[in-house]
């Protein structure tokens, strides 16, 4: 079986967004992608829907460092603080509930100055 790290970096839409795996284990996740105008929206900021799959997918790792094979995203609330507009973004993710087959995990981004510029919470659900 591939490693997690393994599964996500082969995918077309992380590499698409330029996805970076730093580091993951027992329930934490840490990812990294620069900015990149193509990922802007019309306003000339990155786009929203960008600071939401990075979120996702960080805290979807996060939720797979416990054992499961599969995760799936059940809800996800996001908040966005400050427009992207340049440098490196960094993406941090820890469980902070868990059951038999689902956890609530917090996600965070931070931008080049290590500004919190988005969060979220969400539910995820593992199998096996």
């Amino acid at each position: 079986m591939k490693s997690v790290q393994q599964r996500f970096e082969e995918s077309p839409f992380w590499q698409t967004l330029g996805l970076e795996y730093i580091h993951a284990e027992d329930g934490i996740a840490e990812i990294a992608f620069d900015y990149k105008k193509d990922l802007n929206n019309v306003v000339g900021t990155m786009h929203g829907g960008v600071f939401m799959s990075a979120l996702d997918t960080v805290m979807g790792i996060a939720t797979h460092t416990l054992g499961f094979k599969d995760v799936i995203t059940i809800q996800l609330e996001t908040r966005f603080l400050k427009p992207v507009t340049h440098g490196r973004v960094k993406g941090l993710a820890r469980i902070i509930s868990q059951t038999r087959s689902t956890t609530i995990v917090e996600g965070r981004l931070y931008d080049e100055e290590d500004e919190l510029v988005g969060f979220a919470t969400g539910t995820f659900k593992g199998s096996n």
